[in-house]
C-alpha cells in the first residue's frame, strides 16, 4: 500500500469511527497522562510503605500530597492494584516496576574514572520525639562525596527537588551533557515530572533501579549518616535534625576516610584526582544487579 492509500485508508478508519485524526490524539495522549499518573502514585505508595508498612493511602496521599493529581483518584489506583492495607504484606519491597516505566537501569556493566558520571539518590527517615523525619541525600559514587541533601517532615517531591538544586549549585554546572546519570528507585518523588525536569533541563540521564539491590551505595551512606552520626546525638527537635544533619554531611564529607577510596576522605580523594591527567585516573566498575545482592560497595576499592 503506498502512503496516499495509507492515509485513504487511516481517514476511512476516522469517519467508520465516527471520530476526528485530533480526537484519537487526544485520547492517546490522555491514556499516557494517566498511565504515568498510575506510575507516580505506586511508586509513592510502595516508597512510603518501606517505612510505614500499615499506613492508609488516603494518609499516604497527605503525606505525600503529589502534584497534579487529586486525592480521590490517588486513592482510586492504590485501591485498584491492591495496597489496602490489610491485603498487602510484603514489607521488605521498596520499588514499584511498572511495564510502562519510562526509565530503565543504566548501570548495568557501567565503568568510571571521574566524579560527575553517577549521581545516586535515595530517602530514608529518622524519628525524633517519635515522630518520622525524612532526610534526602544524593551522592557522587565515584568520589563517595554527599552533595545535596534535605531534611523534612513530609515526603513530597519538592524535598528531593531540594537536594538535587543544592547537588547543582555545587557543582555549578549549567549543563551535564549527558555525561552524567541521576540513579535512584522508582518512588514517586523522583518520577515526579518537577523532579524529572530539572534533570532533563541540565541534560543529566535518568536511571532506574529494576531491584532493591541496584541502589546499595546511597543506602550504605543512609545507614552512615544515620548509625555512625546521628543516633548518637541527643537530637530533640525537628530543627535540631536539621542542624546535626548538615554536621553529619560536613564531616562525612571532609573528615571520613574510606577504604574503597584507598584511606582518602571524599574531599581528599576528589582533590586528588584534578591533579591527574583522565588517563591516569583510576577507574571504578560499578556491578550489576546479579551481583549486587550479596555486594559490599566498599570492595570497589580505587587506588593510586
Amino acid at each position: 500500500m503506498n502512503l496516499s492509500n495509507h492515509m485513504y485508508s487511516m481517514s476511512g478508519l476516522y469517519t467508520h469511527c465516527q471520530i476526528s485524526k485530533q480526537g484519537h490524539y487526544k485520547s492517546l495522549q490522555r491514556e499516557i497522562h494517566w498511565q504515568n499518573q498510575e506510575e507516580l502514585v505506586l511508586g509513592l505508595i510502595m516508597q512510603v510503605r518501606e517505612i510505614h508498612p500499615a499506613m492508609g493511602i488516603r494518609t499516604i496521599y497527605e503525606l505525600c500530597q503529589p502534584e497534579g493529581i487529586g486525592r480521590d483518584a490517588f486513592i482510586s489506583i492504590g485501591i485498584y492494584y491492591g495496597f489496602r492495607v490489610k491485603v498487602f504484606r510484603n514489607k521488605t519491597r521498596t520499588t514499584f516496576s511498572s511495564p510502562y516505566s519510562r526509565y530503565q537501569n543504566l548501570l548495568v556493566d557501567k565503568e568510571l574514572d571521574n566524579i560527575n558520571q553517577l549521581w545516586t539518590s535515595d530517602l530514608t527517615y529518622f524519628k525524633v520525639d517519635n515522630k518520622d523525619c525524612y532526610i534526602v541525600l544524593i551522592m557522587d559514587v565515584y568520589s563517595r562525596l554527599i552533595v545535596g541533601y534535605s531534611v523534612a517532615d513530609n515526603m513530597r517531591a519538592a524535598n528531593n527537588v531540594a537536594a538535587l538544586k543544592m547537588a547543582l549549585t555545587i557543582r555549578g554546572l549549567h549543563s551535564y551533557e549527558h555525561k552524567l546519570i541521576h540513579h535512584s528507585d522508582r518512588g514517586g518523588q523522583y518520577i515526579s515530572d518537577v523532579y524529572t525536569d530539572l534533570l532533563k533541563e541540565h541534560k543529566i540521564r535518568i536511571s532506574m533501579c529494576n531491584i532493591v539491590y541496584e541502589n546499595a551505595h546511597i543506602e550504605r551512606v543512609n545507614g552512615t549518616i544515620k548509625n555512625q552520626y546521628l543516633i548518637h546525638w541527643n537530637i530533640t527537635s525537628f530543627q535540631m535534625l536539621k542542624t546535626e544533619v548538615k554536621r553529619a554531611v560536613e564531616t562525612y564529607n571532609n573528615q571520613k576516610p574510606h577504604s574503597a577510596l584507598d584511606g582518602a576522605t571524599p574531599i581528599a580523594f576528589e582533590q586528588k584526582i584534578k591533579e591527574r591527567k583522565d588517563s591516569e585516573r583510576p577507574k571504578l566498575k560499578i556491578w550489576t544487579a546479579s551481583e549486587s545482592k550479596n555486594h559490599n560497595p566498599d570492595q570497589c576499592i580505587i587506588q593510586f
